[in-house]
């Protein structure tokens, strides 16, 4: 009896092994070429779908909107010579009247001792259409008059182009400072058509 139930538990002992045995033998199959290269291909597809998810969408960047500049404009100024005198064309029969100061002798601004005599070379040019006749003058408007005369009339005829030098004879004031005279050409009517200055600095000795 008791050898049987010993036979017995190794019969069950031998099956046990047998078993877990054939159970190792087929826990791993072997696979064919085929499927083989079809698991590698399924696992590269899943490796680049986990890479185009990973991956953020590529967005192209906006390019800045370029903005027109204004130039800023620089303002020209001309700059013109400002003549001595006014120039005041006046039409007459015959034509029209018209002058212009050329120079003076000594220039305006120089040095002149006060209390003492001085003369003043003016020159002036007729650039109008008519001739200037020896009605016509040179007349103190305002200013200084500085002991000149009045009125100086021309001693020749100047017709139209042409220059005539006058002499002024004057006297400067007794104080210091700075003086100016006020003239103007006038025509035989007495109508004044051009204006000019004789200006000085007085010194005193």
């Amino acid at each position: 009896m008791k050898n049987k139930k010993t036979m017995g538990s190794l019969f069950l002992l031998s099956l046990s092994i047998i078993l877990l045995l054939s159970a190792c033998s087929t826990a791993t199959p072997t696979m064919s070429p085929e499927e083989i290269m079809t698991s590698i291909a399924e696992t590269v597809a899943v490796d680049f779908t986990r890479t185009a998810i990973a991956r953020p969408t590529d967005t192209p960047t906006p390019l800045p909107t370029p903005t027109n500049t204004a130039t800023p404009v620089t303002p020209t100024i001309a700059v013109t010579n400002t003549p001595a005198g006014t120039q005041v064309p006046t039409s007459i029969p015959g034509g029209q009247d018209a002058g212009v100061w050329v120079s003076s002798n000594p220039a305006d601004g120089s040095n002149i001792t006060a209390g003492q005599p001085f003369k003043v070379d003016v020159t002036l040019m007729n650039t109008g259409s008519t001739t200037w006749t020896t009605a016509y003058a040179i007349k103190f408007i305002n200013g200084e008059r500085m002991s000149a005369p009045e009125t100086i009339y021309l001693p020749i005829e100047v017709p139209p182009t042409k220059s005539i030098t006058l002499t002024v004879n004057f006297t400067a004031p007794s104080t210091g400072g700075t003086v100016r005279s006020n003239w103007q050409i006038v025509n035989a009517a007495g109508t004044g058509f051009y204006s000019f200055y004789f200006e000085y600095n007085i010194v005193t000795p």
